[in-house]
């Protein structure tokens, strides 16, 4: 979850406070637990650019189980489509076939009496307990054949090879590692499905600092680090600050992604985007960036248009590479469709990406590179390094 913070405590209750007003309404709606040219010519641009078949979308990061504990039931269509865009019947129409569903939990007083909240950093059982409520509800999309669970790179290319329409794929991503109880406990955790980690959040954890409450990798962190190496967990550094990035890449020499994250020189000079060197850093370790939509984290003082984003796209392929950049929405990640970038708040709106890459000159393949084939190919290579790994281990009789 990238929208509810920026960096500073001012935006951090802010944006908690909009979530709580957010979560009141959604409660009281329907019970169970989104510098251009001239018109025409753009139109013509995108008209020209855009593939007969319009790619399908692998987007990396989306807080499925939070939006559905927080209510209404990311099940049905939704009640009221201008507070959120995020629904398995939008994500349906969107052609968004594969996603990394999120295990967001919070610290915090305000937080705690929610189902994804926990007290403070002593609370660890209140922590795994946030976090095994979510994942449970991926267990039960998969139980109820709303969703499949990609465990292996083989799930992930049948989900990838699956026709429009069929149940999405979700790769488990945990957003703040404070539900897992110890180091160890990482392989029970993998052991269920968790394949993608963040070791924080904004508001840091016991493993590493974050965006808003700065601090290095803690030996917890070094310790954890370790433990998902080898286990083969993707580890995303979208939400560390500069101090605990610098502590990651020092304790591994192992591939890295951001997620949902933008770029510091065209956003706010903020730790929650990334410097050009992090880029780069991500890059030479085969990984990638994912393109966050929230607008203030697009522009800053101003509504967030789509060239922003392009712009974004542009500046992380400058340097990385057009094969190193996909998608991270992060739609709905406490903020509303009308607050990403203007035309692109919600799963139905993603062509326009496509066609804004197409202005920027991108070829059709780029644009499905973009789409997904960037993500599917960095997950995948992810995933049969672990299921090597796991051979390698059986073979020594760990």
């Amino acid at each position: 979850m990238g929208g509810k913070e920026d960096g500073s405590t001012d935006i951090v209750i802010a944006m908690v406070a909009q979530r709580t007003f957010l979560r009141m309404t959604f409660a009281d709606s329907t019970g169970p637990i989104h510098h251009t040219p001239s018109a025409a010519s753009a139109n013509a641009t995108a008209a020209a650019h855009t593939p007969v078949h319009a790619p399908w979308w692998l987007d990396a990061h989306l807080d499925l189980a939070y939006l559905h504990l927080g209510g209404p039931t990311v099940t049905e269509e939704l009640p009221d489509p201008v507070t959120r865009g995020v629904s398995l019947p939008a994500l349906t129409r969107g052609d968004v076939r594969i996603f990394l569903g999120t295990i967001f939990t919070e610290v915090g007083t305000e937080a705690a009496s929610t189902p994804w909240g926990y007290r403070d950093h002593d609370d660890i059982e209140g922590a795994h307990a946030a976090g095994v409520r979510q994942l449970e509800m991926y267990e039960w999309l998969e139980h109820t054949g709303r969703a499949r669970i990609v465990r292996s790179a083989a799930d992930l290319d049948a989900c990838a090879a699956a026709p429009a329409g069929s149940p999405p794929g979700i790769v488990i991503l945990m957003e703040g590692a404070d539900p897992v109880r110890c180091p160890e406990e990482f392989e029970w955790w993998h052991a269920r499905g968790v394949r993608v980690v963040g070791l924080t959040w904004a508001k840091g954890s016991r493993y590493a600092g974050g965006n808003a409450a700065q601090g290095p990798l803690t030996d917890m962190g070094r310790r954890a680090v370790e433990a998902m190496d080898a286990l083969g967990i993707l580890l995303d550094v979208s939400h560390l600050c500069d101090e605990s990035f610098a502590g990651v890449c020092a304790a591994t020499s192992s591939r890295i992604v951001a997620t949902h994250s933008n770029v510091r020189a065209l956003a706010a000079p903020v730790e929650r985007h990334l410097t050009d060197a992090q880029i780069a850093e991500i890059a030479a370790r085969g990984g990638m960036v994912g393109l966050n939509l929230y607008g203030k984290f697009l522009a800053a003082g101003r509504a967030a248009t789509l060239a922003d984003a392009i712009a974004h796209v542009q500046h992380v392929a400058s340097i990385a590479g057009r094969n190193c950049v996909g998608l991270g929405s992060d739609f709905d990640g406490g903020f509303t469709p009308a607050e990403c970038a203007t035309g692109c708040g919600r799963p139905e709106e993603l062509p326009a990406l496509t066609a804004g890459l197409a202005q920027a000159g991108f070829t059709h393949a780029e644009q499905a590179a973009f789409a997904h084939g960037n993500w599917l190919r960095t997950l995948r290579a992810s995933l049969h390094d672990a299921e090597r790994g796991a051979v390698s281990r059986m073979s020594l009789g760990r």
